[in-house]
């Protein structure tokens, strides 16, 4: 009996260790499940996966002022421009900026911003497996920035009209259905940008169809174009093609 019990403890041994080893030689979102990624996995997703692309451009504003917030704050330890913005208006206006722009619809970044959520005495009740699998109607995909000044000079609409999703395939050009803003706790500063893309045409073909290889993002930001290539052939998970 104790050598039957010794037998399967060392057999469920060696499939843990192999099972690390297997998970440790790929990336996460092909070798590990969702709820099993650690800070290490999420810090690859959001920096170094084919759902995330960073670009600079040179920016040609200027910094904002506490005269530019809609609400001035009061005198006191509020007053002023948050930290970030503080030391974006001490980098020259010809300076290089970084956008990081994340597909964020896919089930890739769904999971790993649930599994964020998760650790350290977060939020617990999150199903991460669910959420990232709920179906979603169109593509999102996100803008980030130290330095968000056009976006909070320049409303929602504003974005809507000049983006757009360039499908090289079918050499086709799709603006987006809608923009939404996300801001600071204040309500006040631009802090992401979400752009809202339809997946089917007015024909019910899908926009972006599953040979396809290239799909670039198109954006001016205040006359210079930010540009963000993806592809699609490389956005693939466990469960197959994930964009």
């Amino acid at each position: 009996m104790r050598n039957t019990v010794q037998s399967t403890i060392k057999s469920f041994s060696a499939l843990l260790v192999f099972t690390s080893l297997a998970w440790g030689s790929d990336v996460p979102w092909k070798g590990k499940p969702y709820d099993h990624w650690d800070e290490q996995d999420l810090q690859r997703v959001f920096t170094d996966s084919s759902w995330v692309r960073t670009t600079a451009i040179t920016r040609t504003w200027v910094p904002l002022t506490t005269k530019d917030l809609p609400n001035e704050p009061i005198a006191g330890r509020d007053r002023g421009l948050p930290a970030t913005l503080g030391r974006s208006a001490e980098t020259s206006v010809a300076g290089e900026l970084n956008f990081h722009v994340f597909w964020a619809s896919s089930r890739v970044m769904r999971a790993a911003s649930a599994r964020k959520a998760v650790p350290h005495g977060g939020k617990k009740d999150v199903d991460v497996e669910k959420y990232a699998s709920e179906p979603q109607e169109e593509y999102q995909i996100v803008v980030q920035s130290e330095d968000m000044v056009p976006l909070f000079r320049h409303d929602e609409k504003f974005f809507q009209a000049n983006p757009f999703l360039d499908v090289r395939k079918t050499k086709q050009k799709f603006a987006p259905s809608s923009v939404r803003y996300e801001r600071d706790e204040k309500g006040q500063l631009v802090t992401s940008a979400v752009f809202f893309f339809p997946k089917k045409t007015a024909s019910g073909d899908p926009t972006i169809r599953s040979d396809e290889k290239n799909v670039e993002f198109n954006c001016k930001i205040e006359g210079t174009a930010l540009r963000a290539n993806f592809e699609p052939q490389k956005m693939v998970d466990n469960n197959g093609p994930a964009f």
